[in-house]
């Protein structure tokens, strides 16, 4: 196809909303055009760029059996309410878009589907001869995002793939999840991703273990902790660390010790002007209560 037929309009400067690299470099190209505050048109040629990542991740879905949906963007709440997910998503600043129709019904654009597959496979899943099945799908999604920025990496309206799946057993979950993981691992090797897979918190979507495939950047909101080895790795949110072995006190005396400690009013201080380590020591908090009676008693 000839250029001249692909509206392709570059722009000379950096957008004034454009705020990473990636961002500025989208819109002057030509490849796609705010809308409204993290919404954007997909011009044509991102959009081819988007088809080839779409028809990677299905290739690659498919050699594991998984299954391609298509799931509606617009869930009742009823479904939401049964989860108990509908307040936490759309009171305060919950991310769910939501509305309420002609008939007086609450919906919600759903920023995920887990209670619609959910629903779907209580119906449809009559015997654990059908398991295990896992159902994946390319789709947008809806966000409210408080501050939407960085063009497509933090928008209202986005194209996310996401897969779920059902099991007789944990055994038979852990081998799916197993095989999503190499899934996931060849589809960013062929689309020239170098990632690093962390552990991370579920949020509000929950279960037990959760992990994050990320691409380290300048640009971003996450930071990863790591090991020194590499074996380890985790975002801020999830990060445990192990505290170094506490070094032995020696005692020099039967009697209790009296130490005088003036000015020093952390454990950091405390330590430099006794010599000792911070594993050595114990915080403990006085504090001043008055019961029923209105006499003061202490309380540690």
């Amino acid at each position: 196809m000839r250029v001249s037929r692909l509206m392709l309009v570059t722009l000379r400067d950096d957008p004034a909303e454009a705020e990473i690299p990636s961002h500025k470099l989208l819109l002057r190209g030509g490849y796609m055009r705010r809308v409204a505050s993290g919404v954007y048109a997909y011009l044509p040629l991102l959009w081819r760029v988007l088809s080839k990542i779409s028809a990677i991740v299905r290739q690659e879905m498919d050699a594991t059996g998984a299954l391609e949906t298509l799931l509606p963007a617009r869930q009742p709440a009823s479904l939401w309410e049964r989860s108990g997910r509908w307040q936490g998503y759309t009171a305060g600043e919950g991310i769910m878009f939501h509305l309420v129709d002609r008939q007086e019904r609450s919906l919600g654009l759903g920023p995920t589907h887990e209670e619609v597959i959910s629903a779907l496979a209580a119906d449809l899943l009559r015997s654990y001869r059908q398991l295990p099945v896992t159902l994946y799908q390319i789709q947008t999604k809806f966000r409210d995002e408080i501050r939407p920025r960085f063009g497509l990496m933090r928008g209202r309206e986005f194209i996310m793939k996401d897969g779920y799946s059902f099991h007789a057993d944990e055994a038979d979950l852990r081998l799916t999840y197993q095989r999503m993981d190499q899934a996931y691992r060849r589809i960013f090797s062929r689309c020239g991703l170098r990632t690093v897979a962390v552990e991370a918190d579920s949020g509000a979507i929950g279960g037990s273990a959760s992990q994050e495939f990320m691409v380290t950047a300048d640009a971003g909101e996450d930071l990863i902790l790591s090991s020194a080895d590499g074996r380890y790795a985790a975002n801020q949110e999830r990060a445990c660390s192990l505290p170094e072995p506490a070094v032995p006190l020696v005692p020099t005396a039967a009697e209790a010790v009296e130490l005088h400690t003036p000015d020093q009013h952390s454990i950091e201080a405390l330590c430099a002007a006794h010599g000792c380590e911070p594993s050595q020591t114990v915080k403990v908090l006085l504090l001043l209560a008055r019961c029923a009676k209105g006499q003061p008693r202490a309380v540690l």
